[in-house]
């Protein structure tokens, strides 16, 4: 089974433990992402009536119940084996516990059994004895949270009519006397199992050991139950009084109620019971046989018989006197006559009055019994108290037949039977109700998977926006987790969401910065300006991009980033600057004027004090100088005559376009 997937969603991790009549894994439950704990019934009694019934009455018992104290059932289920899965405890059996930690404290003893009373009293409550309470069956985990499980032979109270002929289900060491009997199980036998197992918990030791379920049977029958005390010195006598009324071996002389036993105990360590004195219950004479070996499989045995045979003593009578007195005899005579005449008259009239009229008195018709299955059970009770027979009510769940209608009857259909006898009538319930499992916080695709067999009569679907909750994850759901229904009439409404509000991205290119913003922020969006490149197509300060691009959606409240255009893009300029150097001697009319050194030198974009000319002039002259000069820079020139600087000057950008 080990990696085998189960009803197609529960994958088997290991194997937990093992009973005589299932196999219990543990398991993960793939689709609601949890671990649980997958029982399985034996292959080889899967052909067994009695074990599959059993098998699917634990599944039906514990689904109408809801206890923390109680291990839920999830799911059940038939996949080449039958399956029941169940909530994973992680810790260990009760008997374990005992085991690896006694002695357990007295406080810690009581805590414990506070929760099993709690959980078998829910039971009691909805009607179900559990007849098989024992250490095996109690789950509990390291911070000593307590769960009981295992109610493969429950019983209906209301169906204590019902017996196994010739056997009794159980476990020897946790049989009530008036089951080993043979008798029925009731709320006071699952008291007298509770009250062994509070026994073991404060001892670590069972009160009636025995080398077979027959010896431990007979032990609960006629041995008195030992006082704890005597194995552990420690316990106070209000505790020792509440074990030894749970195991009274007379069923009226234990609790009536399961709550009754919890006040009992809940009381226990008060002040004011500090001194109670030992509870003294009237007991059978103690068997002395005593064995080691425990037995404590959940079994079917032959009843006890307890009758035992006594021989009887017989006495001798004395002899009459041989002498008596002759008048005395002849008196008694005559009296013995007139009496005998008597007599035999009133015993002559007793037998005509019996063969003539008692008949009649005492005669008993018989009655052929009605079908009165698929009635109402109001209708169905009239029907068969017309027939003077009486009716005995065992309400059951059922998926197929309407609340209040009968489903079977016993006997059945055209059997002859005296009148008032009792005609069992088992009307249903209704459907069961489980638990709504817990849907919010997964994805859509994956509850509805889980939803394809879940027989709900409706599915509902519901959108909402959401800021915090991821897309496609369930955010509520109706009816909520935990409330009790029954599938094929609830509908079920679930909401997911679908992700922020949504808003579309408008086209912002060649608009203003106030423009883009209004816009942006009439959708819900947010700008975040930049500056952006230049361009020849779309003027400063206009947008240039956008990022989303316009037409994305986007969740509200995002920030749409935008890049401002720096407009054309300039370009380094050519310009042709004029210099005047004039000469200084221009009145001097001579042949052969003197002439001047002229040197200009010029920084531009592509010179650096680069020397523009060199020479002698004689006379006025004008230089034009090409300079290039980038954007948002100068040019500068410096003219020298004669090697000395006379003039310098700086050449602008132009600003035109």
């Amino acid at each position: 089974m080990i990696g085998k997937r189960v009803g197609g969603r529960y994958q088997i991790i290991s194997r937990l433990g093992e009973g005589g009549m299932a196999v219990v894994y543990k398991a993960k439950d793939l689709i609601l992402d949890r671990l649980v704990a997958v029982k399985t019934l034996r292959p080889e009694l899967a052909g067994d009536e009695e074990f599959v019934r059993r098998f699917h009455r634990e599944a039906e018992s514990v689904a109408s119940l809801s206890h923390p104290n109680i291990v839920a059932i999830y799911d059940i289920g038939e996949e080449d084996c039958y399956y029941i899965v169940m909530e994973y405890i992680e810790g260990m059996t009760l008997k374990e516990f005992i085991k690896n930690y006694s002695p357990i404290s007295i406080d810690d003893s009581i805590y414990i059994m506070k929760q099993i009373l709690l959980a078998i009293g829910h039971a009691h409550e909805h009607g179900i004895v559990h007849r098989d309470i024992k250490p095996q069956n109690i789950l509990i985990n390291e911070s000593e949270s307590v769960k009981v499980t295992d109610f493969g032979i429950a019983l209906a109270v209301s169906g204590a009519t019902i017996t196994y002929t010739h056997s009794i289900m159980g476990s020897a060491h946790y049989l009530s006397p008036e089951q080993a009997k043979g008798g029925t199980a009731t709320i006071k036998s699952d008291i007298y199992a509770l009250g062994i197992v509070m026994f073991e918990l404060l001892t670590g030791k069972l009160p009636f050991p025995g080398a077979s379920p027959v010896s431990v049977a007979l032990k609960h029958l006629n041995s008195p139950m030992p006082y704890p005390s005597d194995f552990r010195s420690d316990i106070p006598q209000s505790i020792e009084n509440v074990m030894i009324r749970a195991l009274a071996k007379n069923p009226d002389d234990r609790y009536e109620q399961v709550t009754e036993m919890l006040d009992d105990l809940t009381t226990a360590l008060n002040p004011d019971r500090a001194n109670e004195q030992r509870l003294v219950i009237a007991d059978p004479l103690p068997d002395k046989e005593r064995t080691e070996e425990d037995l404590e499989k959940t079994i079917k045995m032959t009843p006890i018989n307890n009758s035992t045979g006594a021989l009887r003593e017989q006495k001798m009578k004395p002899s009459s006197k041989k002498t008596q007195d002759e008048g005395k005899k002849k008196s008694g005579a005559k009296k013995w006559l007139t009496i005998s005449g008597i007599l035999i008259l009133l015993i002559t009239a007793g037998l005509i009055i019996g063969i003539t009229v008692l008949p009649k008195l005492f005669y008993v018709s018989n009655v052929q019994v009605p079908d009165v299955t698929g009635q109402t059970y109001g209708t169905a009770k009239q029907t068969l108290m017309n027939r003077k027979l009486k009716v005995i009510r065992t309400d059951r769940v059922s998926e197929t037949i309407a609340s209040g209608k009968v489903i079977s009857q016993s006997p059945g259909k055209g059997v002859e039977v005296k009148e008032n006898t009792e005609i069992s009538l088992t009307v249903s319930k209704g459907a069961s109700k489980v638990a709504m499992d817990n849907y919010v916080g997964y994805s859509k695709e994956t509850v509805e998977e889980a939803l394809k067999d879940a027989g709900y009569k409706d599915v509902v679907w519901h959108e909402e926006e959401s800021t915090s909750i991821p897309v496609d994850q369930i955010i509520r759901q109706n009816p909520v987790k935990g409330t009790k229904v029954i599938p094929s009439k609830t509908i079920l409404e679930l909401t997911y969401s679908t992700g922020a509000p949504q808003a579309t991205v408008p086209n912002l290119r060649g608009k203003t910065k106030a423009e883009a913003s209004e816009l942006l922020e009439n959708r819900g969006l947010v700008a975040d300006f930049s500056e952006g490149d230049y361009s020849d197509d779309v003027a400063e300060g206009r947008v240039l991009e956008q990022d989303p691009d316009a037409g994305s959606k986007v969740n509200q409240g995002a920030e749409i980033n935008v890049s401002l255009s720096k407009g054309s893009e300039l370009k380094p300029k050519e310009i042709d600057q004029p210099i005047k150097v004039v000469y200084p001697n221009s009145s001097d009319q001579s042949e052969n004027p003197s002439p001047i050194r002229v040197q200009i030198y010029y920084t531009d974009a592509n010179h650096t004090e680069f020397p523009f000319i060199d020479e002698e002039i004689t006379e006025t002259k004008t230089y034009t100088i090409p300079f290039t000069i980038n954007p948002n820079e100068k040019g500068s020139y410096r003219v020298l005559i004669d090697e000395k600087e006379q003039k310098t000057g700086t050449v602008d950008y132009p600003r035109s376009r």
